[in-house]
């Protein structure tokens, strides 16, 4: 069976991100870089994450760039979709600084934690489904 992918536009992007709970964050530590699962909210033009200290709240301190992902796949199907966002991260402050952020829900963080916040500078997305009579296929591989 051949198989496409399909680029999925901004506003699709926004409505999985708002749909979903759990991602991958990707920023910069001092082993280079690295990739932990994280619950997450998105709250008007940013991802907004609880952590505690350590290498992610250093890297938002520093308004570090960092990209986030989310998405779902299907491997009996060979079938799924991924959205990846990418931008500055920065320290978003307390319920006095921002007194409309959503409450975090931090699975595995302990005690209230530190929210930090990912711009939405760059929202890309792309859906792999089994082609259709006249569609061109994906490369294999």
């Amino acid at each position: 069976m051949a198989y496409q992918f399909e680029e999925i536009s901004r506003d699709e992007c926004l409505r999985l991100l708002g749909a979903g709970v759990v991602g991958w964050v990707a920023y910069p530590d001092d082993d280079g870089a690295s990739l932990v699962p994280v619950n997450y909210v998105l709250h008007r033009d940013e991802m907004v994450l609880t952590t505690s200290y350590g290498s992610k709240l250093a890297a938002a301190a520093h308004n570090r760039a960092m990209s986030f992902g989310i998405g779902e796949f299907d491997p009996a199907s060979r079938t799924g979709w991924s959205v990846v966002v990418r931008g500055r991260s920065h320290l978003v402050g307390d319920e006095l600084v921002n007194p409309d952020l959503p409450p975090g829900d931090a699975w595995a963080v302990r005690g209230k934690g530190i929210p930090i916040a990912i711009e939405l500078a760059h929202v890309s997305g792309r859906r792999v489904h089994a082609a259709g009579p006249g569609d061109v296929a994906a490369p294999a591989g």
